[in-house]
C-alpha cells in the first residue's frame, strides 16, 4: 500500500511539471480509494502533501484545490501537530490557487476545523490583504466559523468582522459579507 501512496505523490509532482490540469483530480480520486483500502496514511505522507500546498507552481494549477478536499475528507488522518501546521500553510496559500475554489475551500476548512480566535485573526488579515477574487471567499470562512464555534465571544467577533467587510473597497467582498450576515440572521 505504501508504494501506492508514493506513486500518487510522484504522479501529482509529474502533473505539476507537465501542467496536466486534469491529472490532479484523477490522481486524488485514486488516492481516496487507496486511503479507504489502506486505512492509515504512511508516515511522512502528510508532509509530502504539505510540500505540494507550499509549491506556488502546484497551487497555480486550476485543479490544485482538489488536494484540499482530499485532506478535508481524510481529516482523521492528521495528527494535532499536522493540523496546526496545515492552518499556517492554508493561510499562506489562500490566494495562490489557480482557481477561486482554492480560496473558498480553504476558508471553509479554516472556519470549520479551526473555529477559534487565532483563525479569526487569520481571516481578518486575509480580508484586508488577500488578492481578489480570493478575498471574496473570506466572508464564507467567517460565516462558517461563526456557525461552528462554541464560544459566543468568538461568534460575535466573527460577525463584527463580517460587518467590517461590508465596508470593503471591493464590491464582491461587500456582497459576500452581506450574504453571510443574512445566513447568520444578522
Amino acid at each position: 500500500m505504501e508504494t501506492q501512496f508514493q506513486s500518487a505523490l510522484e504522479r501529482l509532482r509529474a502533473s505539476n511539471r507537465s501542467r496536466d490540469e486534469g491529472a490532479v483530480a484523477e490522481v486524488l480520486k485514486d488516492l481516496e480509494l487507496t486511503t479507504v483500502e489502506a486505512g492509515d496514511w504512511p508516515a511522512g505522507f502528510f508532509d509530502e502533501l504539505e510540500e505540494l500546498l507550499k509549491d506556488p507552481s502546484f497551487l497555480s494549477l486550476r485543479n490544485s484545490w482538489n488536494l484540499l478536499y482530499f485532506i478535508n475528507n481524510n481529516w482523521e488522518q492528521l495528527s494535532p501537530h499536522d493540523r496546526e501546521q496545515l492552518r499556517r500553510v492554508l493561510a499562506i496559500a489562500f490566494d495562490k490557487y489557480g482557481d477561486w475554489m482554492g480560496a473558498f475551500v480553504t476558508s471553509e476548512i479554516l472556519g470549520e476545523h479551526y473555529a477559534d480566535e487565532a483563525t479569526l485573526a487569520i481571516l481578518a488579515d486575509l480580508g484586508k490583504s488577500a488578492r481578489l477574487p480570493a478575498r471574496a471567499a473570506v466572508p464564507h470562512g467567517l460565516e462558517t466559523l461563526a456557525r461552528v464555534t462554541q464560544q459566543e465571544s468568538v461568534r460575535g467577533l466573527a460577525i463584527n468582522q463580517l460587518q467590517e467587510l461590508q465596508k470593503s473597497d471591493s464590491e464582491a467582498v461587500r456582497q459576500e459579507a452581506l450574504i453571510s450576515l443574512k445566513k447568520l440572521g444578522q
